[in-house]
């Protein structure tokens, strides 16, 4: 369900408390649109409640009303508020408002945003026992103002004797004093940072060097004088190295790189020529020494010296 609103044309006019839940806000306005009324219009205390009554929009409340209307009517508009309050309210609506007061703190906000909030909780309570005076709610905003703030306030050391609203204006300039070195030094560290970053990246990027791709170079064609060589040297066309066991269609280099490519020579086939042993130095043949031997041998074993033969030594 949504919360009841208060609405009212004119101050001279009757209030209207619209349907909806009642909350401690709307029972407030309620109460000063009211009390604004009766102001205006001059009307007699006993004839407060009979003159707003009516006007209450919501079916819960107007039957509430009807079944204690002579007991309201005949008290102030104060002891209706009261009995409002207390049928219409959250039960100990009162005691958790005053507790929501005493247990906030500013934290991340401003002082002064802060201070209203709370001055602002604490209206809702006037009238009531657990209404804050402006020295507990002094003490209470003092006591939970933020580190950086409390430093500055003490050393300040303002004056007990100003009223509540001059204090929160003396600490609202120490705040804001504050919030604005803070973002000094905030701009600084994140320009630090941001200098560190952008030295880290260009440390770790490589300087740009303008290359070449061999790619884009085409390898020009063999010329006449190289294929001849080629030829010569048991060279390979496609991979252009002279000595090799291949030829193009089974070659597994692949062509030269372009850029570095220079014409063949001569030069190029016999410095890539392989190195062969030195054959083994000659030596001269020695004829073969033949003895001269008998042509035959004497039956009685005599050596002569005219028949001979020559035989391999």
């Amino acid at each position: 369900m949504k919360s009841a609103t208060v609405e009212q044309s004119a101050p001279n006019k009757p209030p209207k408390l619209l349907a909806g839940e009642l909350t401690p806000e709307a029972a407030c306005d309620w109460d000063n649109a009211c009390s604004t009324y009766f102001m205006h219009k001059e009307v007699d205390v006993t004839n407060q409640v009979k003159m707003i009554a009516f006007s209450m929009m919501d079916p819960r409340l107007h039957t509430w009303y009807l079944m204690q209307k002579a007991t309201l009517d005949a008290g102030t508009f104060m002891d209706y508020m009261t009995a409002l309050k207390d049928a219409w309210l959250e039960t100990h609506w009162d005691l958790k408002l005053r507790k929501k007061v005493l247990g906030s703190q500013q934290g991340n906000r401003s002082f002064y945003k802060w201070a209203l909030e709370l001055q602002n909780l604490n209206a809702l309570l006037y009238g009531n026992t657990t209404h804050l005076s402006d020295e507990q709610l002094c003490n209470q905003l003092e006591a939970n103002m933020n580190d950086e703030l409390t430093t500055p306030v003490l050393r300040a050391k303002l004056g007990m004797t100003l009223t509540l609203k001059k204090w929160i204006e003396e600490v609202k300039q120490l705040n804001d004093k504050c919030l604005k070195e803070l973002a000094s030094h905030r701009k600084i560290a994140e320009e630090m940072f941001r200098t560190s970053k952008r030295t880290q990246q260009m440390s770790k990027t490589p300087q740009y060097r303008p290359q070449t791709s061999s790619s884009s170079v085409c390898l020009g064609p063999l010329t006449q004088a190289e294929c001849t060589l080629l030829n010569e040297h048991n060279g390979c066309y496609k991979c252009r190295k002279f000595h090799v066991t291949h030829r193009s269609k089974e070659c597994l280099d692949g062509p030269p790189d372009a850029l570095s490519y220079k014409t063949l020579t001569e030069a190029d086939a016999n410095a890539t020529k392989p190195k062969t042993n030195k054959p083994a130095r000659a030596v001269a043949a020695i004829a073969p020494i033949r003895a001269v031997m008998p042509s035959s041998v004497i039956e009685d074993g005599s050596d002569s010296d005219d028949d001979t033969c020559v035989a391999p030594f």
